[in-house]
């Protein structure tokens, strides 16, 4: 219902794009650019040729926004087994675009003013410009708002808390469900649920993070790239080059245990599994 992106097979827009993607019932089928062969993450993770116990642990996503997203939070901050973080990173940003970023009230007033319908009044708004950085790690309170697209990095872990979302109604002319008890439960309220600053003009400042489950570097330019082995590769801008093969923007790649190298002539962004 917030989607922007225009599709021919779709009367409705989309709001998401999962570019690598893996469940333990389907993932992302994978071509090999040079010699067209096809698998998945899923054969690759089984067979030892990806990272990942049972499943790849990265997800990773752009978002397309017309409208503003729900209120949300993500599980992680006890010594519980769910455990979701995420990074944003903001491909483009019309004038006046903005983000929803933390709470500037106690867990009393912020429920009150949920059940006001009135949530926006104690959620602390966050300009955005194209090439801005935030981090969202478990317990952050969060939202996006229209006229963005974002590449998000984020945990392979599909639980997310909806605590607001504005008086909406889904397809069924009901108001969408939320997630309160669990939601207030997983706010880090000794950070007030704020973001981190993460980097500007498109660059990660690493120094900012603490992440546990995966490393982002930046690449610009005209530059040779070698991916290290069960890493992502988003391509942001401009082209890279395979062998004989172009790539054009966007596009995603994943290097399995054989690696490889390539010729980057734009921008993008190297997602390792990992992290500190």
């Amino acid at each position: 219902m917030w989607g922007s992106l225009q599709n021919e097979e779709s009367e409705t827009p989309f709001g998401e794009i999962w570019w690598l993607f893996h469940e333990k019932d389907c993932s992302s089928v994978l071509k090999d650019p040079v010699s067209g062969t096809e698998t998945s993450v899923d054969t690759l993770v089984a067979s030892g040729n990806l990272p990942g116990k049972s499943v790849y642990p990265i997800l990773l996503k752009t978002l397309h926004t017309a409208d503003r997203l729900s209120v949300q939070v993500h599980p992680g901050t006890d010594e519980g087994s769910l455990f979701k973080e995420e990074t944003w990173i903001v491909l483009q940003a019309e004038a006046d675009a903005w983000m929803m970023g933390g709470i500037n009230s106690d867990r009393h007033y912020f429920l009150e003013f949920i059940r006001l319908g009135r949530a926006e009044e104690v959620l602390n708004r966050i300009g955005l410009k194209t090439g801005d950085i935030y981090h969202i790690p478990p317990g952050t309170v969060h939202s996006l708002g229209p006229g963005l697209e974002i590449l998000e990095v984020q945990s392979n872990c599909n639980i997310t808390y909806r605590l607001y979302d504005w008086g909406r109604t889904g397809t069924d002319g009901e108001l969408r469900q939320l997630h309160l008890e669990m939601g207030i439960e997983a706010i880090d309220w000794g950070s007030g649920g704020r973001p981190v600053p993460a980097g500007k003009h498109g660059v990660i400042d690493n120094s900012a993070l603490d992440i546990c489950n995966y490393n982002i570097q930046y690449y610009k330019s005209q530059s040779e790239v070698d991916p290290p082995c069960g890493s992502l590769f988003f391509l942001v801008s401009g082209c890279l080059r395979i062998q004989e093969i172009e790539i054009y923007s966007p596009a995603c790649l994943i290097a399995d245990t054989n690696g490889g190298v390539f010729r980057l002539e734009g921008s993008g962004y190297i997602v390792e599994p990992g992290g500190k």
